[in-house]
C-alpha cells in the first residue's frame, strides 16, 4: 500500500510538471529522467521543491517585470535561481528536515535539472556554470527572518553592483582553479560559507526592466534594455544613474535627497 501511494505521488507530481503553465529552472525539457528518479525517491520534497520554483517565478516577475522568470544569463535570472533554492530549503524544513537533510535534497533536485534530456551527464556550459553557482548562493543564504527580507537581500544582490558579471573561465575559476574539480564543487556542494558564494553570478550585464524600490545610498549605475520604474530613495551620500533604452518612470515616492547627484538618460545597455 505505501509503495502504490508514493507512486501515485509520483505519477501526480509528473502529471503536474507537464500540465503546468509555470516555469521551473530551464523549462519543462530539464525534467529530465535523473529529476524523475528523484520524484519517486522523494514525492513530498519533490512537490516542494517544484511550489517553490513557482514562487520564485511568480517573485521575478514581480520584481524585474512581467516574462522576467523566461529570462536567462541576466540579474532576473541570477534572482530566480537564488530565491528558488533558497525558498525550497525552507519548505523542507519546515516539514521537519534539518538543515544539512534539506539544503542536499535541494542540491540534488536543482543540480539535475542542469543535466541533459537524457539525465545521463551535467551539460558543462557558461549557463548551467552560473545557475548552479547561484544556486548554492540561494541554499547558502540563511540571513533572514521573513520571506520579504529574503527577497529583498536576494534582489540587491542580484542588481549592480552588488552581481558579478563573469565568463565560464571565471566562474569555475572562482571555486577551483581545476577544472574537473570546479565542476565537482559547483554540482556536488550543498551549502557554503565561502566568500565566492556570497555573491551572485550572471553572464549577461544587461538586465531588461527594473522595478526599484530600495534606497540606494553608494554609487551605483542602473543600465537595462527596456526600461526603469522607481519609487525609491537616493540618498545624500548616493551618485545614481539610472539608464534604459526606452524610459525611465519615476514614480510616487521617488525622492532625491540634498546633497545626492542623480542623473537619468535614454541610452540602454553598453553605450554611453
Amino acid at each position: 500500500m505505501q509503495r502504490r501511494f508514493i507512486t501515485s505521488l509520483f505519477f501526480i507530481f509528473v502529471a503536474l510538471l507537464v500540465h503546468s503553465k509555470g516555469h521551473l529552472p530551464n523549462s519543462l525539457l530539464g525534467f529530465n529522467p535523473r529529476v524523475q528518479a528523484l520524484a519517486y525517491q522523494y514525492p513530498v520534497q519533490a512537490q516542494l521543491i517544484f511550489d517553490a520554483g513557482n514562487e520564485a517565478n511568480t517573485y521575478t516577475d514581480q520584481r524585474f517585470g512581467a516574462g522576467a522568470q523566461a529570462q536567462n544569463d541576466n540579474s532576473s535570472n541570477a534572482f530566480r535561481h537564488s530565491v528558488w533554492n533558497a525558498l525550497a530549503v525552507k519548505k523542507l524544513k519546515d516539514i521537519g528536515a534539518t538543515e544539512a537533510a534539506a539544503t542536499e535534497i535541494v542540491r540534488q533536485f536543482t543540480s539535475a535539472y542542469e543535466y541533459n534530456d537524457a539525465g545521463t551527464a551535467l551539460v558543462k556550459n557558461a549557463a548551467s556554470a552560473m545557475d548552479l553557482h547561484n544556486n548554492l548562493v540561494g541554499r547558502s543564504f540563511k540571513n533572514y527572518t521573513t520571506i520579504n527580507q529574503l527577497l529583498d537581500s536576494l534582489y540587491l544582490k542580484s542588481i549592480e553592483p552588488k552581481v558579478v558579471t563573469v565568463s565560464l573561465e571565471q566562474n569555475l575559476a572562482n571555486h577551483n582553479t581545476d577544472t574537473n574539480t570546479a565542476w565537482a564543487l559547483l554540482e556536488n556542494t550543498a551549502s557554503s560559507t565561502l566568500e565566492v558564494n556570497k555573491l551572485l553570478y550572471r553572464i549577461d550585464p544587461c538586465t531588461t526592466i527594473l522595478l526599484l524600490n530600495h534606497t540606494v545610498s553608494e554609487a551605483v549605475k542602473f543600465e537595462v534594455s527596456d526600461n526603469i520604474q522607481a519609487k525609491n530613495v537616493v540618498s545624500a551620500t548616493a551618485k545614481v544613474t539610472y539608464d534604459a533604452q526606452k524610459y525611465v518612470q519615476l514614480n510616487p515616492g521617488f525622492k532625491v535627497e540634498a546633497g545626492s547627484v542623480f542623473t537619468a538618460y535614454i541610452d540602454g545597455c553598453g553605450h554611453k
